[in-house]
């Protein structure tokens, strides 16, 4: 091979080429970020529209449905979903993942902007962001300490949230539990009656009496100075304030301080969050997309440890829920395990070599072949996460693989007597062919895995591609590096010590006994194939015993519950029921923290309270995270007895866009609501009598009280009153209203307009509201308008436009969502629902069944490349097909050994499935190019397998047991949230396990029967003419 021989000719080549790569790689990676996953672009867009005071039907039918007819329009469109709430509309569009989701964000805003003038007119407009999944906070820091909430809230707005936003990287900062300063304006309704004022009188007045107007420019001294004019309206006191002019008739002048009570006081308590039970203000933090969260949480951390050294005594912060915990935990735990791979692989190579300076050699290619691949990484923008890691720590077995096949046979020709450089010439051009094509059917199955569709795609493009470079780097070294230092460093061997004579002779006896076992499986091929296809036969019986799941049940130490009051709990109940949930469950074992926070979402709901648990380390319990889960699960329930539901969740991979949540959901989707609640009822019901469904929860919720108020249209309109007014008047006197803004030394506060309490702490009180008709006159509330206490739904979900509830169920400890799949599927098929409904997966559930045709797709497209690959090296249609049998073998061991360790057929492991048709092939391929090599040498196909068998044993040995014991530590590990990529380890152990074994039998059989069937079809066709 001319490059093995150049770099031989010329060393200093070689070492330069190494040296230049590995240079690359290290300058690289100071530049590469660190983060959990790849930061990739998912084209889901969300739009969220605010219609104060509407109910879920209004909203559905006034703005989600007038939206969602125009975005249908947009190309590209997945699925739809939407929620309609009280005052609020949420609808989900998912694109194709092709699709470019800022083009797509500007089109739906495109098709906004058509779709406003239909809209309501107090409708706001409509929001448009795009999924990110760094959008979760990525640190979250209580600040506590024995002041008012006022003093508190002001403290964590104007200094820390202030510093932190300074901090580069931090994309938003969010105040939850604070309570901000706020004016407040009670009015009277005795008083306003007296004088004959409504409230729509009151708010005309404060907003134009407290205004700076600006009064344009004026230019003189012709023209040589302009000055800007602005007339100073705005009040500057409270004091002022009140003397505002809301009236002036007859009876003389009615000032604001005649008809309400002005107080600088604080805004209305709606959000809350306690660390451990103590109360205090939660600053959610939020990275800028795509940036380092581990250098960015640690910039934070540093800017808190300078803050506690200026701040007073008597206030606390404490960091809590800190993402780059975990983040920094897996990444050092995968580099350990890459070391100790990397350890274990130099040790067997030894054990097998039984020579110090060829496993240098050898050893040579991974540190080469790891280093440089991180200049590919600086190259395409990847970062340092847990899928590039899990691709480096799999190949690193596979990165020796092609340098021990080379140095094996340059060492073989040394022994033969050749002189090293000759040798390694020799030695180079015998296997640069197969090792080509090995490295090339690797490649072939990696590759695939990086373009399939969907999330998988989208998640595993770093993992296809890491690998693919770095066995390229390696077949690189192994042509080059090893080749030149095999010339320079190996001798003919002079005898072994103890040990490694003892090894040698047990590796003579091994290759003559499984030379004189090859013999006797020639003589009976159709019962190896036999007991093969039995091999294969048991790894099916055991798939169909592994549980589907699209991540394995990880434990990383840390879980979310969230507790659902009855409708219409205000905050002080949820603030005293989440006081009585951490005292509880802050006393069982293994809960190490618990922080709690109440209405933090985007609908702020005063009666969901969510929790975060930290456990004690994964190394200090002897218990799993899923069974602490079922204790708290358990716990709440006692503490919480009237709560509407309960769930609990592991800390999502991947957040927003609904892709995990619970770990089974459901869409029933249909025109009727009502039908589709009867469907609901009778699947949750069946749910909950199966006994295997934890936190089942259905979507329709009745029971929400509201007041509704209902016009005597006929009547409003005689008297010249409009609905707008009617509506108007009720949201100011009994809800409340910013109505403008009042400044002090800078920093500007809302102001707002209410009733005082005592007017509207009973519905009867409504009668106290009056409106002015259109000659003038009050007219009292009562004439034209009723007021009726009443229920309805909380939301009304869409999917694709149809009406739709969602079901939703997580698995108890042990528990797969494949399995909990599998029994919803009895439960609908016995339903059978009317034609126009029907049940679609959704969320986590969604992503499992997608997941099977990305697999698929990514294993035919392997399979092709594979043996287009093959037959062109062997020049051949038919002897592909010998070595692609090799990769049902690897059935047996893979799932057996899944299924013996109670591991989930998750989307890491069903990716190390198709990646272990690449490995265990390159065993096939160093048998049948060797036995070819001795057929154009003049031996028979029997004679030449049998000497090919032999001979290749030990390589054979060497680069599958170098594959296993690199995956050792990955398949061992036990740190938090090593569940991830510990199937896979498992996976690959077994696969090669039983492939290695069964190829060195089924090969040979299969080789000769083909080559006898060559021969009787030759005959025949002799004997026909």
């Amino acid at each position: 091979m001319w490059l093995a021989d150049l770099c031989i000719r010329r060393p200093v080549l070689a070492i330069m080429l190494t040296a230049a790569l590995m240079m690359l790689g290290l300058v690289s990676m100071g530049r590469v970020s660190t983060d959990l996953f790849p930061s990739v672009e998912v084209p889901i867009v969300t739009v969220e529209t605010l219609l104060e005071g509407a109910s879920p039907s209004t909203i559905e039918s006034e703005v989600t449905e007038r939206l969602e007819e125009e975005f249908v329009a947009i190309s590209g469109v997945d699925t739809m979903r939407s929620v309609s709430a009280d005052g609020f509309s949420q609808i989900i569009l998912e694109f194709d993942m092709e699709e470019n989701p800022n083009l797509k964000a500007q089109e739906v805003r495109d098709k906004i902007n058509q779709t406003m003038p239909d809209l309501p007119d107090t409708v706001t407009q409509p929001v448009v962001s795009i999924l990110d999944p760094d959008s979760e906070p990525i640190i979250s820091v209580i600040v506590s300490g024995q002041r008012p909430v006022g003093e508190l809230t002001a403290f964590a707005e104007d200094v820390i949230k202030e510093r932190l936003q300074r901090v580069p990287g931090v994309g938003s900062v969010k105040l939850v539990g604070g309570r901000e300063r706020e004016v407040r304006i009670w009015l009277k309704a005795p008083q306003m009656r007296g004088y004959g004022v409504i409230a729509s009188d009151v708010i005309n007045a404060v907003q134009r009496e407290n205004a700076d107007v600006p009064g344009g420019r004026l230019d003189y001294h012709g023209g040589a100075t302009e000055l800007t004019i602005k007339t100073l309206g705005e009040v500057t006191s409270l004091i002022e304030m009140g003397e505002i002019t809301v009236s002036r008739g007859s009876g003389g002048i009615v000032r604001l301080n005649d008809i309400a009570e002005i107080e600088d006081g604080l805004e209305d308590e709606r959000s809350y969050a306690e660390l451990d039970g103590g109360a205090g203000i939660s600053l959610e933090v939020r990275k800028q997309s795509g940036t380092n969260t581990v250098e960015i949480a640690h910039t934070i951390k540093a800017a808190l440890a300078n803050l506690e050294a200026e701040i007073p005594f008597d206030i606390n912060l404490v960091p809590v829920r800190d993402s780059s915990r975990f983040i920094e935990s897996a990444v050092r735990d995968v580099s350990y395990d890459i070391l100790l791979g990397i350890l274990l692989v130099v040790a067997i190579t030894l054990c097998f070599l039984l020579n110090i300076r060829a496993t240098l050699i050898v050893a040579t290619a991974i540190p080469t072949a790891v280093i440089a691949t991180f200049y590919a990484f600086y190259l395409l923008d990847f970062s340092i996460n847990m899928i590039s890691l899990i691709a480096i720590s799999v190949c690193v077995g596979l990165l020796v693989d092609d340098a021990i096949v080379v140095l094996e046979s340059i060492y073989r020709e040394v022994e033969a007597g050749l002189e090293p450089r000759e040798a390694a010439s020799l030695g180079t051009r015998k296997v640069a062919t197969a090792v080509i094509a090995s490295t090339l059917c690797v490649m072939a199955v990696f590759l695939p895995i990086s373009f399939t569709t969907g999330l998988v795609g989208v998640f595993f493009y770093q993992y296809g591609v890491t690998i693919t470079v770095a066995v390229a780097l390696s077949l690189f070294v192994s042509v080059t590096l090893t080749p030149m230092l095999s010339s320079r460093l190996l001798k003919k061997s002079t005898g072994h010590n103890a040990l490694f004579s003892m090894l040698d002779k047990g590796y003579v006896l091994l290759e003559n006994a499984y030379a004189k076992s090859l013999r006797i499986a020639l003589q009976a091929r159709w019962l190896v194939l036999l007991l093969a296809a039995a091999a294969v036969g048991m790894g099916v019986y055991y798939a169909g015993k592994v549980p589907l799941a699209f991540t394995s049940n990880t434990d990383r130490s840390e879980f979310l519950a969230t507790v659902e009051l009855p409708l219409g709990t205000g905050i002080t109940e949820a603030k005293s029921v989440a006081a009585r949930v951490s005292k509880s469950v802050g006393d069982l074992e293994h809960i190490n923290l618990v922080f709690t926070t109440i209405a933090s979402g985007v609908r702020a709901k005063t009666n969901e309270i969510s929790f975060y648990f930290g456990l004690t380390p994964k190394q200090d319990r002897n218990i799993h995270e899923k069974e602490v889960m079922e204790t708290v699960r358990s716990a709440l329930a006692l503490a919480v007895p009237d709560a509407k539901h309960i769930s609990l969740t592991s800390v999502p991979w991947i957040s927003g866009g609904g892709f995990f949540g619970a770990d089974m959901e459901m869409a029933l989707s249909g025109s009727d609501l009502e039908q589709l609640r009867m469907y609901a009822d009778t699947i949750t019901g069946q749910m909950e009598e199966s006994g295997i469904f934890r936190d089942v929860k259905s979507s329709y919720e009745t029971g929400k009280p509201e007041l509704q108020v209902t016009i005597n249209r006929r009547r409003a309109a005689d008297l010249g009153i409009s609905v707008r007014d009617i509506a108007s008047s009720v949201g100011v006197t009994m809800g409340g209203m910013d109505v403008t803004s009042y400044e002090e030394y800078g920093n500007r506060f809302d102001v707002r307009m209410r009733y005082a309490e005592m007017y509207r702490d009973e519905i009867g009180k409504f009668d106290l509201i009056q409106l002015r008709s259109a000659d003038g006159s009050l007219i009292d509330f009562r004439n034209v308008a009723e007021v009726h206490v009443t229920s309805g739904p909380v939301q009304i979900d869409h999917y694709n436009r149809a009406r739709k509830i969602g079901i939703s169920a997580n698995a108890p400890a042990g528990m797969a969502t494949g399995e909990l799949m599998n029994k919803m599927d009895e439960i609908v098929l016995g339903l059978d629902m009317a034609p126009g409904y029907e049940s679609t997966y959704l969320g986590t559930s969604e992503q499992v069944t997608e997941i099977a045709d990305a697999i698929i797709f990514a294993l035919i497209m392997s399979l092709l490349a594979l043996y287009m690959i093959l037959a062109s090296q062997f020049n051949s249609f038919t002897q592909p097909v010998i070595i692609m049998l090799t990769a049902p073998l690897s059935f047996a061991g893979a799932f057996s050994f899944l299924a013996w360790t109670n591991s989930e057929l998750s989307v890491t492991t069903q990716i190390g499935l198709v990646a272990l048709m690449g490995l265990v092939m390159k065993n096939g391929i160093l048998l049948v190019d060797y036995a070819n090599q001795m057929i154009d040498q003049g031996r028979t196909e029997t004679e030449a397998m049998l000497e090919a068998a032999q001979l290749r044993l030990r390589p054979v040995l060497m680069t599958a047991f170098s594959t296993i014991f690199g995956m050792i530590p990955i398949a061992l590990a036990t740190s938090d949230g090593a569940e991830l990529r510990t199937s896979m380890g498992i996976i690959v152990i077994g696969g090669l396990v039983s492939s290695t074994f069964l190829t060195l039998y089924v090969v040979p059989a299969v080789y000769t029967l083909l080559a006898d069937a060559r021969i009787l079809v030759s005959r025949a066709t002799k004997s026909s003419t």
